[in-house]
């Protein structure tokens, strides 16, 4: 019986290798190759009707094992993370860009929101916002409280700004901020690139709705003779229901 010799253990490694030549971590290519891996993650979950995430499903996205995958990131809490604080730096962009050209509150709030929404719904990352924050390290949690913290109050700054020129009429700003801002969040939870609103139809849409609430609507002929009159049932006599 003819016994067939195993082949060197060179030409073996060699051919188990070349499977996952793309993820062998070689120098000056590791740090494309973990934003590849993030914006996979970005995908699957933007594909899944889910805010959870599989390890192996982004594995199985890039064509490659979990033990690959870990070689770029220790753990999942660190895809993820790395995935909120890329999310976060698109935000904070717009923030810099509204304050940079915005030249009325208004304009500055429509360059803020237009590219924070349009991070969430076309850069890919938006997705990841619904995922637990709760399991971040505490470090972690830290840095990117921070960051979120100065988008936020990025937006009630800009909304006191207009507020201060006459442009905005707000009660309770900090309230009105987290309205818009958790508007948005929530957009990943719902949208679908294949629904039945583009992206930018709902960035528009949307704007316009936020900047509506917030313009000062100008009184009418009746509340301003109101307030000079101050008696609400003298009005009523000249102008019956």
């Amino acid at each position: 019986m003819t016994r067939h010799r195993a082949a060197p253990a060179t030409k073996r490694n060699a051919s188990a290798s070349k499977k996952n030549v793309r993820w062998n971590g070689s120098p000056g290519l590791k740090g494309q190759r973990r934003e590849v891996i993030l914006r996979s993650v970005a995908n699957v979950l933007r594909n899944s009707r889910t805010s959870s995430l599989s390890i192996q499903d982004v594995a199985d996205e890039l064509g490659m094992t979990k033990g690959n995958l870990y070689y770029y990131f220790k753990d999942k809490q660190e895809i993820l993370y790395q995935c909120h604080m890329r999310s976060m730096a698109i935000s904070l962009r717009a923030l810099e860009e509204a304050r940079a050209i915005g030249r009325t509150p208004s304009e500055s709030l429509r360059i803020l929101l237009t590219g924070h929404m349009r991070g969430i719904l076309n850069d890919g990352f938006g997705s990841i916002l619904q995922t637990d924050l709760e399991n971040f390290r505490p470090d972690q949690r830290k840095i990117y409280v921070k960051k979120r913290d100065k988008l936020e109050r990025g937006v009630r700054s800009i909304i006191e700004d207009g507020v201060r020129l006459g442009e905005f009429e707000c009660t309770n700003v900090k309230l009105v901020g987290f309205a818009i801002l958790g508007a948005i969040n929530w957009i990943p939870k719902w949208y679908r690139s294949t629904g039945t609103f583009s992206s930018e139809t709902i960035v528009e849409e949307m704007l316009n709705y936020f900047l509506r609430g917030l313009q000062h609507q100008p009184e009418t002929a009746q509340k301003q003779t109101l307030k000079r009159n101050g008696n609400k049932d003298d009005i009523s006599k000249d102008n019956p229901i």
